[in-house]
């Protein structure tokens, strides 16, 4: 029998000693096509330092198709340049669609919405509020 939790990452190589990208899902198959995931990722360069953490529900529809919702928090480690984490994190709500394209291969489309008032955005969105967001994940 296989176990109903597992473990699924990524981590770019390191290229300079500072750069890094990591992320990670741990997930639990609580029914047949029914899950649990705790997902996570982090984020640095030379003027960012991110890390975000959150809990996502993901439910099977039919063969290829899954409906996915969930909660995720953003930390700015950097903190505008002060060196210290920012006390309040981005908080966010999402709701989407996983499909699989192949057997080895997902497409992600989700539309994201910020809960709270943060005096941060996510790297890239300065100014965006809710957003669509699309993503591939190809598993090796």
């Amino acid at each position: 029998m296989e176990s109903p939790v597992y473990i699924e990452g990524f981590n770019y190589p390191k290229f300079d000693k500072l750069s890094h990208y990591g992320w990670f899902n741990v997930g639990y198959e609580v029914f047949e096509g029914t899950e649990l995931q705790v997902i996570g990722e982090h984020y640095r360069r030379y003027d960012a330092d991110r890390f975000s953490l959150g809990a996502q529900f993901r439910q099977k529809i039919s063969e290829k198709l899954y409906i996915i919702g969930g909660y995720q928090k953003e930390w700015d480690l950097y903190n505008k340049g002060r060196g210290y984490p920012n006390r309040i994190p981005r908080q966010e709500i999402f709701f989407g669609t996983d499909y699989q394209v192949r057997e080895n291969m997902f497409m992600e489309v989700k539309m994201v919405h910020p809960i709270k008032e943060s005096d941060f955005y996510s790297i890239g969105l300065e100014g965006v509020g809710t957003r669509l967001e699309m993503g591939t994940r190809v598993k090796f």
